[in-house]
């Protein structure tokens, strides 16, 4: 194909650093055809880049700024200059990540179609003055837009019925994984400095120390497990603002020796798959790209029944409105009743889903017929969100 056949696309984040929307993008701009399309990765700053690319990238070198006044001003800026690359490029196509980009998108449209992404449940997400602005907004323009991808049938119900977006609008898209790559980096070595602790039975999370992934639960509830699997350790991979409270938390716990936070790993595959089961205890989620990539690596989940994407991927033949109220044995991992979003001390009895969390790991790692279902399990359902059955989905609508 000739290129003056491409398409011209623009794929917008405001930057390629950590985070699960930067992630998909990425991996947008690497496995679209090259052959089909002139990629463009357009980004508010690339100062710091961590997600690796193919396409020409563009930087409006407009970063982000905490002022109110300066922010509108901010906004404006990115508006008209992304519209002057969008004209000058003859943009056919844009699709954007992130609710600051889908604005910019939305009122920066030319003669391009305009598509936006819908990462997260909204209406749990959506919190404080800004939340309640992004709310407005996107009841206000989102219905103008040329097409909305939400990444889980739970976030399009939701846009639906809280926010009155057109259905008709709204195509579900699952986020896309390189299972071979995934696999290949899950069967790389541990480090000496780590390898000693997979001499004991691990449980593993992953995902940024921020009050929506709801790690304190997990460190309450395993106080209650170490009652009955002594040898067992916790190992925490992400960084974030809760770090400091959650370090104080496993002191007052008396867990220094069991739980270990080791930070962000560019690779996590292999710790996750040295692991006896991978845990989620998030509050809300859109669809959760760890829960994804620890099935990939082989393991056994457990995950709470949270708003929204668990169930799809666990049980995706229920009806999406049951909510977990006790441990639920799904086709393909466990779900749990999401906790509560109170922050606790050590002193403070354990909470009814607490212990509920706590019951599931014990039943889950005390059962050899479990645990071995639910490998293969993991393994048969991640197939559904290879890349190159859902770059396809895309390319569909990018035409």
């Amino acid at each position: 194909m000739e290129n003056n056949k491409k398409r011209s696309i623009a794929i917008i984040v405001p930057t390629l650093r950590g985070g699960g929307a930067e992630r998909v993008a990425s991996n947008l701009s690497l496995y679209l055809s090259d052959k089909k399309y002139n990629k463009y990765i357009i980004l508010y700053s690339a100062e710091k880049i961590e997600y690796p690319y193919r396409g020409n990238l563009i930087d409006l070198n407009i970063k982000a700024i905490n002022n109110p006044l300066a922010k509108i001003f901010t906004l404006i800026r990115r508006i008209y200059k992304l519209k002057r690359i969008k004209r000058k490029l003859n943009i056919q196509t844009t699709i954007s990540f992130l609710e600051a980009a889908n604005i910019v998108n939305i009122f920066s449209k030319n003669k391009d179609k305009v598509i936006i992404s819908i990462r997260n449940f909204k209406s749990k997400s959506s919190n404080g003055l800004y939340g309640k602005i992004y709310n407005c907004l996107i009841k206000m323009f989102y219905n103008r837009v040329d097409m909305l991808v939400a990444v889980s049938k739970g976030v399009k119900k939701d846009l639906v019925e809280n926010y009155e977006i057109k259905e008709n609008k709204i195509k579900v898209i699952y986020n896309l994984y390189d299972l071979e790559k995934i696999q290949k980096l899950a069967g790389e070595k541990i480090e000496d400095n780590y390898k000693d602790l997979f001499n004991y039975p691990v449980i593993i999370n992953v995902g940024r120390l921020t009050k929506q992934k709801g790690q304190w639960h997990l460190m309450r509830a395993f106080k209650k497990i170490k009652e009955e699997i002594v040898n067992m350790k916790l190992i925490i991979l992400g960084t974030g603002e809760l770090e400091d409270y959650l370090n104080k938390l496993i002191g007052e716990l008396n867990l220094e020796k069991d739980v270990y936070f080791l930070g962000f790993q560019e690779n996590p595959f292999k710790f996750i798959s040295k692991s006896k089961i991978f845990v989620f205890p998030s509050l809300y989620e859109g669809f959760p790209n760890a829960l994804v990539e620890a099935m990939a690596c082989g393991i056994p989940v457990i995950s709470s029944d949270c708003k929204s994407g668990p169930r799809e991927i666990l049980a995706p033949e229920t009806d999406l409105k049951i909510e977990a109220k006790k441990v639920e044995y799904s086709k393909y991992g466990v779900l749990i009743p999401v906790c509560d979003d109170k922050y606790y001390d050590a002193q403070l009895p354990l909470t009814t889903e607490e212990r509920i969390l706590a019951k599931s790991i014990v039943e889950l790692y005390s059962s050899k017929d479990l645990l071995e279902n639910y490998t293969v399990k993991a393994k048969e359902r991640v197939k559904d969100f290879d890349k190159d059955k859902i770059i396809l989905e895309y390319e569909n609508i990018l035409k």
